[in-house]
Parts: structure tokens; C-alpha cells; sequence
């Protein structure tokens, strides 16, 4: 038997003369010129391949690129609209106050008119016919009565005087009065059957604790319309129609058609005008309560004293709560008559207005708006997306005894689906 070896064993190790041999081989081998081979197919796909991921490679860091721009380009925009924005509003407000303050020289110079005697001479124009114009003389430009609270020392002025003369025509000049008394409001039909109206003011509120000619004119106005929005007897309604509000500040409008009219009326506006709103009910109606549950108010007895359980009547109903514009939790569904007095002079946004009274709608709402022209371009884009909500839009005279220039009512009704 052959014996066997766990191991190999290189023959080149044991033999001298063929690792010679092979050294010389290797040798001769690398003084040769290299290989020149074809490329094969797998090396031209990995060319390709290679060449395919580049281009894709730069065509994503292109698309990334131009994202990159178009992110910078968008921000830029946004930047800009946001600035132009911010000073759009500025410059909306210091028109604003231009006007304000123009309200209050051309309120200075009328009653240094009417206290020279030269008023008569220069207004007579603003008199619609002959008779009205030679009823301004001395003895009928009468001077505003008030009462005076004794405990508190406020002013209650008494509007019926401020009609008989209107010497003047402008929104704040019953500012510095803490209250006004509008005296006994009447229905459509002239029955005065609604008691009397005492408005409270807060000045320190802002336009919103102000009374405003354009409410009144308002109210006055859907009062007497009360048989066009309130025809109970030939539509299935059972309860009184549910009037709202918006910005209703002190409620004066629409305490005037609570008082005058068969109507539940919802005054509504933001948190900060909650208060004055429930304290102006607590003034004019006996139920004082905003949701049916008892509720507290600032009002101080010295207030309540200023209105009678007389005074206290009133034909419909009335209650005041927060709603605001595009917050539809707010809303609580929809109403019957929908109305706002001068709502969108100050406004930012009033296409978010007139979303807010379409969603407020149902198919048989009416709305009556009222407003005073001041700025035109908040004006018209309100009146072109109103167009584009309802069927039926327009404008119209106000019915008031108040003569106010440039005041106008708008109507709208028919809601687009």
C-alpha cells in the first residue's frame, strides 16, 4: 500500500530549476504591452447605466433647483402681499381718522355758523324745497335738550329735539352724552305701542359704544316696512320671525324693531360689546336675561332707574349674545331678517361679510343694510360679491325722519345655492 501524504507539495519547492523557470515567465510577461480588448456588453450597459444615473443624477438636482426658486419666488410674494396688506390697512385708517377729524371741523364750523347767525344763509340748500328752507331761522334752530341724572351727573339728551332742528349732519355729535332718549317708538302703522328707548353709550368702547345716524335711519327703516318682512299670515311660520343683528354695538336698531315690532331680535357682535348690549336690554325690556338664565350686568340701579316698567314695553322680544363674521359656530342656523347699520365702512375684508350674511341666510331671508359713504373701494367690492350671492340686490332711500346726507339702505334677498 502507497503511503500518503496529508499535505501537497509544490513541486516548484523542490525543484530549483523550475522556479527558475517560472520567474523568468512572470518576467517576460510583465514587459508585455497591455491587452487592448473589445468592450464587452456588460461594460457598455455599465456605461450607460452610469451615464443614465448622471443624467438623472442632474435632472433631479435641476428639479430641486427650480422648487428651491419657486419656494424663494412664492415667499418673496407672500412677503410682499403681507406688506402691501399692513399698509393698505394703515393708509385705510388714516383715512379714516382723516375723515373723523374732517367730521369734527366741519361740526366746529357749523356751530360757529349757527352762533354768528350765518348758518340760515349757507344751508338753506340742503333743505329739500321751500318751505323746509324758510323754516331756518333763528327761532326754529333750536339748541339739543338733556336731562341730567342728579347721582351720576350724566346727560340723557332727548333725540325728538335734535329732529326738530338738524343743524347738523354728522355721526359723532352726541359723543360726550352718556345716554340718548329716543322717546316712545312707534309701529308701522303709527301706534305707539313700544314704549320708550333709552340708549346707553361707552365712548371708551369705540365706534362700537357709539350711536350712530345710520342705525337709527335703519331702524326706522325696517320698522315701517314691518309688513313686507313680517307677513306671518300667509307663510307657514308659526313664531314671531327671528331678526339678528350683526354689529349691533349699542343695539340701538335693533331695540327699535323689538320694540316696535312682533319679532324676536338677536343683537349680536364681538365679545367686548357683550356687557353694553346686555345692559341696554336691561334698560328698555322687562325680560333681562340673554338665554332664559338668570345673568349678571354692570348696570347700576341709578341706570335702571332711568326707565319706567312703562317705559319697559315693547311688541317683540329681544336677546344679545358674541357672534363673529366667518366663525360658523357662531351662527346658530338661520334667520328670517338679517340687518346691519353701517357695518362696512370700517371693514378689511367685506367679502367675508357678505359670505358671512349668505351662510346667515335661508331661501326667504331678507336683509336691510344700512350705510354711510365714505370710502368707495370696501363699498364696492361688498356690492359685487353681494351680486354674486343673492338674485336680488339694491339700494334705496332710507324711510326716516332723520335726514341724513349720503345715508342709503341696500335690500337683498333670494339666496344663491
Amino acid at each position: 500500500m502507497l503511503a500518503t501524504s496529508s499535505s501537497t507539495v509544490d513541486p516548484l519547492l523542490t525543484s530549483p530549476q523550475r522556479a527558475r523557470q517560472h520567474n523568468e515567465d512572470m518576467a517576460a510577461l510583465q514587459r508585455l504591452p497591455p491587452l487592448q480588448l473589445p468592450p464587452s456588453a456588460a461594460t457598455e450597459e455599465t456605461r450607460i447605466s452610469m451615464e443614465s444615473s448622471a443624467e438623472s443624477s442632474q435632472r433631479v438636482n435641476e428639479s430641486r433647483d427650480r422648487e428651491v426658486d419657486e419656494q424663494e419666488e412664492e415667499e418673496e410674494r407672500d412677503a410682499e402681499t403681507e406688506f402691501d396688506q399692513l399698509m393698505n390697512r394703515g393708509n385705510y385708517l388714516r383715512q379714516l381718522r382723516m375723515l373723523a377729524l374732517a367730521d369734527d371741523a366741519e361740526r366746529e364750523a357749523e356751530r360757529h355758523e349757527f352762533r354768528s347767525g350765518a348758518f340760515c344763509e349757507e344751508k338753506k340748500e340742503d333743505f329739500d324745497d321751500d318751505d323746509d328752507a324758510a323754516s331756518c331761522d333763528q327761532e326754529s334752530l333750536l339748541e339739543d335738550e338733556f336731562q341730567v341724572v342728579p347721582s351720576t351727573k350724566d346727560k340723557i339728551l332727548n333725540y325728538n329735539s335734535y329732529l326738530a332742528h338738524q343743524r347738523y349732519y354728522d355721526d359723532l355729535k352726541h359723543i360726550d352724552m352718556k345716554y340718548i332718549d329716543y322717546g316712545p317708538l312707534a309701529n308701522w302703522e303709527g301706534e305707539e305701542d313700544g314704549g320708550k328707548l333709552v340708549v346707553k353709550q361707552h365712548k371708551p368702547l369705540g365706534k362700537g359704544g357709539i350711536c350712530w345716524d345710520a342705525a337709527f335711519m335703519l331702524g326706522e327703516h325696517v320698522i315701517s316696512l314691518e309688513d313686507e318682512w313680517n307677513a306671518s299670515e300667509s307663510s307657514a311660520r308659526s313664531a314671531p320671525p327671528r331678526v339678528v343683528e350683526l354689529g349691533a354695538g349699542t343695539g340701538i336698531c335693533g331695540m327699535m324693531v323689538a320694540k316696535a315690532t312682533n319679532s324676536h331680535v338677536i343683537l349680536t357682535d364681538l365679545p367686548e360689546l357683550a356687557e353694553l348690549m346686555h345692559d341696554n336690554i336691561q334698560l328698555n325690556f322687562e325680560s333681562t336675561d340673554n338665554d332664559g338664565s338668570s345673568s349678571s350686568s354692570s348696570s347700576t340701579n341709578d341706570e335702571l332707574q332711568i326707565t319706567t316698567s312703562t317705559d319697559k314695553k315693547a311688541m317683540g322680544t329681544i336677546t344679545s349674545r358674541t357672534l363673529c363674521w366667518g366663525v360658523e359656530a357662531d351662527y346658530q342656523g338661520t334667520y328670517d331678517v338679517i340687518i346691519g347699520a353701517d357695518i362696512v365702512t370700517s371693514l378689511y375684508d367685506p367679502v367675508a361679510l357678505a359670505q358671512t350674511l349668505h351662510a346667515l341666510s335661508g331661501p326667504d331671508t331678507r336683509i336691510y343694510l344700512s350705510g354711510k359713504a365714505r370710502l368707495d373701494k370696501p363699498h364696492e367690492e361688498f356690492d359685487a360679491a353681494l351680486d354674486n350671492l343673492f338674485e336680488n340686490v339694491r339700494k334705496v332711500e332710507p324711510r326716516s325722519r332723520l335726514r341724513s346726507p349720503n345715508v342709503f339702505i341696500i335690500i337683498a334677498e333670494g339666496k344663491k345655492l
